[in-house]
């Protein structure tokens, strides 16, 4: 089972610059209210009248800037923030007729297909019992028999009340497919986050220890730790995998897989690009192990579970493994990564989906 994470973020006591623009039609139009955010942040906003936007307070890294207005396409723009304040013009593409006929066609399985969609989606993990989608009407499925692969779209923002964490998200569906055969589920899309409103200071308090678990020995605390030179002294334990194709590709007979016990040193696969980024590269699968949180019960038949290697002697914890299907993947010390392809997750890093995601502020605010 396989999750595609892409994130973006802000950093307290780093450089913070702005980013600026004006959104506009295809004819030069200009589009006020067209909603404007960096994926993955809580940093969001919407166009003036004249079409203008600004967003304040962005620290240096690899973002996704995504504009959305209704009647319209929406429009991604990657941006690498360095030293200075940007500025875009980004132009909409109406949508077609077409596709709006094709969205509204009737679904005699929509109720079985969306019970689908929210186990591989949301994901089964504690956190998931607890998030309610606001709007599952916005969602349309088609499942090819053939194939055996559900695909989902999405009409507008699918609305997301995670209450174990204290977050509502704003999820732009780009793509979404699962695979019956294989199952492997793949999904990309652009969350936008809002705190929820706590209804005591219990709740509150619930909600920072829920978000706490929930980072701690994540894709973002990973990134985090390795671009920070602090794998080991925040928890991790990183192996090598020897030969191991990455799923759905075929081994090579001629090279038995085998596991190296020696610990992966990444000053030796890091390379600096500048104060900012730096490029990680490596042939084979890692082996993550976060060894300051157990798996818990419920992730045992989740069917994204992996055993230790045979004969192996690596801690307790919880076990992943990091696919790299790029010849490298930039980093930034906001726990991003890029390209979003660039990076395939089995384990429990995948069984933790939607109703674990954080806002990537989280751990560098004041």
């Amino acid at each position: 089972m396989l999750l595609l994470l892409c994130f973006t973020a802000t950093t307290y006591g780093r450089e913070k610059y702005t980013i600026g623009g004006t959104v506009k039609d295809e004819n030069g139009q200009a589009l006020p209210g067209a909603t404007v955010f960096l994926t993955g942040t809580k940093i969001i906003t919407a166009c003036n009248s004249s079409g203008e936007f600004t967003l304040a307070g962005v620290t240096p890294g690899t973002y996704q800037l995504v504009v959305k207005m209704m009647g319209f396409m929406p429009e991604t723009v990657p941006v690498t923030l360095k030293n200075s304040n940007l500025s875009f013009t980004v132009v909409l593409k109406p949508r077609s007729n077409q596709l709006s006929e094709v969205n509204i066609s009737f679904d005699p399985s929509w109720d079985e297909h969306y019970a689908q969609f929210k186990k591989q989606f949301l994901g089964t993990t504690p956190n998931a019992a607890a998030c309610k989608i606001l709007n599952p009407k916005v969602l349309h499925f088609r499942y090819s028999k053939r194939s055996k692969k559900l695909t989902a779209s999405a009409d507008d923002f699918i609305e997301i009340e995670n209450d174990a964490l204290g977050y509502k998200i704003n999820y732009l569906l780009n793509n979404f497919e699962y695979s019956d055969s294989t199952h492997v589920t793949w999904y990309q899309g652009s969350p936008a986050f809002e705190e929820l409103k706590a209804k005591s200071d219990k709740q509150l308090k619930q909600w920072q220890k829920n978000r706490l678990t929930a980072y701690n020995g994540s894709v973002t605390h990973l990134m985090r730790s390795i671009y920070n030179d602090k794998v080991i002294s925040e928890g991790f334990r990183v192996y090598k995998i020897i030969n191991k194709p990455p799923p759905g590709v075929k081994y090579d007979k001629e090279k038995p897989i085998f596991f190296d016990q020696r610990p992966v040193l990444f000053d030796s696969l890091l390379t600096v690009t500048d104060k900012n980024f730096k490029s990680l590269t490596y042939k084979d699968c890692l082996f993550v192990v976060y060894a300051n949180e157990k798996e818990p019960y419920q992730f045992k038949d989740s069917g994204y579970k992996i055993d230790k290697p045979n004969g192996a002697t690596v801690p307790a914890g919880q076990f992943s493994m990091v696919n790299l299907t790029e010849p490298n993947v930039s980093i930034d010390a906001n726990g991003n990564f890029s390209s979003p392809n660039a990076l395939l997750f089995e384990g429990y890093m995948a069984w933790e989906q939607v109703a674990d995601l954080m806002p990537l502020e989280y751990g560098n605010e004041k």
